[in-house]
């Protein structure tokens, strides 16, 4: 199981998980070093290109894992099949050390199915996962993403990603047992706190090593 944040780059984070003094082209690098994984979300902070993410893999060691969002202002819903091929570059860009694809559907998977089975014809290998859609609504071979608070335990998701605000120890490892005991193929734990998320990450990850996830 994959346990990280929702980015790694935030103001509240100099002087509390990073020195005071690290230079911000160092904090992917320190990041890595105590979390194994993390969520790139779709902000001008974390904005993607093949040049910007070779350089985000060079920050890393090989084992360390990338889940990506795909822009909507980057790749706009309505030309999004002609940019395919901007897309296949910035996967390339990964390598080995993209774990998963992130698409908000916003509630219409009708709006974009056609480009979601060229996504998936195109990355066969890789899990896309959909975000905005209740677990029984995910068609078959797409992954999903859920609050905590959401029923995912009979997802048939061959990926899955549970957001998380908060770090609960109780609440987290209720969390992971219920991944766990769900169908799910692989999946990510991501905490979304901006201010403390490297923290309740690093408590869950904690509580996953006890249970073995």
């Amino acid at each position: 199981m994959r346990i990280g944040t929702r980015g790694w780059r935030y103001q509240a984070w100099d002087g509390t998980f990073y020195d005071a003094d690290l230079p911000p082209e160092w904090q992917l690098s320190w990041y890595a070093n105590h979390l194994r994984s993390v969520l790139i979300p779709a902000d001008g902070l974390h904005q993607m290109s093949p040049d910007r993410v070779r350089c985000w893999v060079e920050d890393t060691d090989p084992e360390f894992r990338f889940i990506a969002t795909i822009d909507p202002v980057q790749f706009p819903p309505d030309c999004r099949e002609a940019m395919l091929p901007d897309l296949e570059a910035l996967v390339t860009a990964f390598g080995e050390q993209l774990d998963a694809l992130v698409i908000d559907v916003g509630g219409n998977l009708s709006a974009i199915q056609r480009f979601l089975e060229r996504l998936r014809s195109t990355f066969p290998d890789l899990p896309v996962c959909l975000e905005g859609l209740p677990a029984h609504k995910l068609p078959h071979g797409f992954g999903g993403c859920f609050n905590g608070e959401e029923d995912f335990l009979f997802s048939d998701s061959p990926y899955t990603i549970v957001y998380q605000s908060e770090g609960d120890l109780s609440t987290v490892r209720t969390i992971i047992e219920t991944m766990q005991r769900s169908s799910i193929e692989a999946g990510a734990l991501i905490f979304s706190d901006p201010d403390r998320a490297f923290d309740h990450a690093a408590g869950a990850r904690t509580v996953a090593d006890l249970l073995e996830a």
